[in-house]
């Protein structure tokens, strides 16, 4: 599992979560990707708002939620496929610098 790959990013997210998922008793293995953070009550909006920066100190980038659809921003599966490509952009301007 690469540093910023879809499946970093997710375990990145579980392992912020990791106190709350297991306070609702659930298993972060068995979590799909339709997994709402926000529905489910596992977190709340200011909770979005710390996940994301949160992200963003860890992977050491700036994440533009301009173009994720917001239904999808509090989303398992979508939300860490966003990021991961919002690292991979910004690795690759990072290289063309």
């Amino acid at each position: 599992m690469s540093c910023g790959s879809g499946e970093y990013v997710r375990s990145l997210i579980l392992r912020h979560l990791g106190s709350s998922i297991a306070e609702m008793g659930l298993v972060p293995a068995e979590l799909t990707d339709d997994f709402d953070l926000l529905t489910s009550g596992l977190i709340d909006s200011l909770g979005i708002v710390e996940l994301i920066a949160a992200l963003e100190r860890e992977l050491e980038i700036t994440i533009d939620l301009s173009e994720l659809d917001p239904e999808q921003l509090t989303t398992l599966g979508p939300l860490s496929r966003y990021i991961e490509s919002q690292y991979l952009h910004s690795a690759q301007m990072r290289r063309s610098a």
